[in-house]
C-alpha cells in the first residue's frame, strides 16, 4: 500500500512539474506589433499613451489591458510532443470590459478574436541583446499573429536595424513571415542547402512567402535593404 501511495504521489508530482509553463513566458508582455488587414501594425506609430500589454504568472493566469479594456484569464501549457518544435498555447476563461474603443474598436475586436475564440497558438522565444525578451504568438485558425517584448513599445525610438528581422514560424509549413520594423526591402532571395536559389524577388515588400511548393529540408532566406543585408536558416517541413 505505500508503494502504491510513493508511486502515486511521484506520478502526481511529476504532473505538476510538467504542467508548468516555461520560465521564458511569465513576464509582463508589451505588444510591439501585430497583423490586422493582412499588414503589420507597429503599436509606436498609433499616437498611444499606452499599449497593449500581456502579463502571465506562474499559475497559469493572465492579465493585461487592450487598446482600452482590461482582462483576465489563464492559459493551458501544451508541451511539444516527441517530434515538437515549439511549446503550444490556449488561452482559457477569458473575461474582458466592453468600453468602446472608438477609432480603435476595430484593432480592439481583432486583437481578442484569438483570445475569445481560445485559439491554439505556436509560441517562438527570441533572445534579444541583455535581459530583453521577445515572443511571438501565431494561432492557427486565427490569420495572424502578435509579437511582445518585455519592454514598453512607447515612449521608446525602435531600433530599426536589419539585425532585429525575423522570419517564423521555423520550420514553416507553407507560409513564411518577415517580421521587420524595415518596410523596403531591395531583394528577397532563398536558396537550398547546396546553394541553388530556389526564389529570388526584386523590390518585393511582401511580408509573406509561399514556401509549400518548396521540398522538405533546410533553407537559407537572404534579405537585402538600405540598411544592410541578413541570411537566416529555416526548415521547410
Amino acid at each position: 500500500m505505500k508503494k502504491l501511495l510513493f508511486l502515486f504521489l511521484i506520478l502526481f508530482t511529476t504532473q505538476i512539474a510538467v504542467a508548468q509553463p516555461p520560465e521564458y513566458f511569465v513576464d509582463n508582455w508589451y505588444l510591439h506589433s501585430f497583423s490586422f488587414s493582412d499588414e503589420e501594425v507597429f503599436i509606436n506609430t498609433l499616437g498611444l499613451t499606452e499599449g497593449p500589454t500581456l502579463i502571465t504568472e506562474s499559475d497559469f493566469t493572465l492579465h493585461g489591458t487592450s487598446f482600452c479594456n482590461n482582462y483576465s484569464g489563464n492559459y493551458e501549457y501544451i508541451e511539444p510532443g516527441p517530434i515538437g518544435v515549439n511549446e503550444m498555447f490556449i488561452p482559457r476563461n477569458i473575461v474582458r470590459e466592453t468600453e468602446n474603443c472608438g477609432d480603435f474598436e476595430a484593432m480592439e475586436t481583432h486583437f481578442f478574436i484569438p483570445f475569445l475564440n481560445e485559439d491554439v497558438a505556436d509560441i517562438y522565444f527570441i533572445d534579444l541583446p541583455g535581459t530583453e525578451k521577445m515572443i511571438v504568438l501565431q494561432y492557427f485558425s486565427f490569420p495572424g499573429y502578435q509579437v511582445y517584448k518585455n519592454f514598453p513599445a512607447l515612449n521608446i525610438s525602435d531600433n530599426k536595424s536589419i539585425k532585429d528581422l525575423l522570419v517564423f514560424p521555423n520550420p514553416a509549413q507553407n507560409k513564411l513571415i518577415i517580421h521587420s520594423a524595415i518596410h523596403n526591402f531591395e531583394s528577397v532571395s532563398i536558396t537550398d542547402i547546396n546553394g541553388r536559389i530556389v526564389m529570388n524577388s526584386v523590390n518585393n515588400n511582401s511580408k509573406e512567402i509561399d514556401v509549400s511548393n518548396f521540398n522538405a529540408g533546410m533553407y537559407f532566406i537572404t534579405i537585402q535593404s538600405s540598411e544592410g543585408n541578413i541570411t537566416k536558416k529555416f526548415i521547410k517541413n
